[in-house]
C-alpha cells in the first residue's frame, strides 16, 4: 500500500486542530518572548502550514507578539534546510548572526545552526508544554 503524504499530512494537521484546546504553550520561553515583548523584533519560524500555525497562536493568544509568522509554505527548502530561519531574519530586519533562535527537533537545530544563529534547544532545557 501506497500512502500519499499530502493527504497524510491534511489528516495529521486535521486532528491536530481537533485537539487544539489541548495545547499549550511552553511557559518559560513564553516569559522569555514576553520579557523581550516590544523591546526587540520576533519572529515564529515553523514548519507547519501558515493556516495551523496562526490558529495555534491565537489560540495561545500570542500573535501580536510577532512581527513575523514564517511558515512551510513561505520557503522552498525545508529543514534542516536554513530558508525558514533566514526568511524570518529578513522579515524582522535582523542580521542572522544576532538571531537566537528556540527549538524541539534535532532538524530544526540543525536548521537555525546552518543559518548562522544562536540555537537553544528547549529540550534540553527541560521544557516540555503545559496544558
Amino acid at each position: 500500500m501506497k500512502l500519499d503524504p499530502v493527504a497524510v499530512s491534511r489528516e495529521k494537521e486535521a486532528a491536530y486542530l481537533e485537539n487544539l484546546s489541548h495545547v499549550g504553550p511552553i511557559h518559560a520561553v513564553c516569559e522569555i518572548a514576553r520579557a523581550h515583548l516590544g523591546r526587540i523584533p520576533m519572529a515564529v519560524a515553523s514548519g507547519g502550514t501558515k493556516p495551523v500555525v496562526l490558529q495555534v497562536l491565537e489560540h495561545l493568544k500570542i500573535r501580536d507578539w510577532f512581527q513575523a509568522v514564517v511558515t512551510s509554505e513561505d520557503v522552498e527548502h525545508q529543514k534542516p534546510a536554513p530558508d525558514i530561519f533566514l526568511e524570518a531574519a529578513r522579515r524582522i530586519g535582523v542580521a542572522p548572526g544576532l538571531c537566537r533562535a528556540y527549538e524541539d527537533s534535532d532538524l530544526g537545530m540543525q536548521s537555525i545552526r546552518a543559518a548562522g544563529m544562536e540555537a537553544v534547544d528547549v529540550r534540553e532545557m527541560g521544557l516540555q508544554p503545559n496544558p
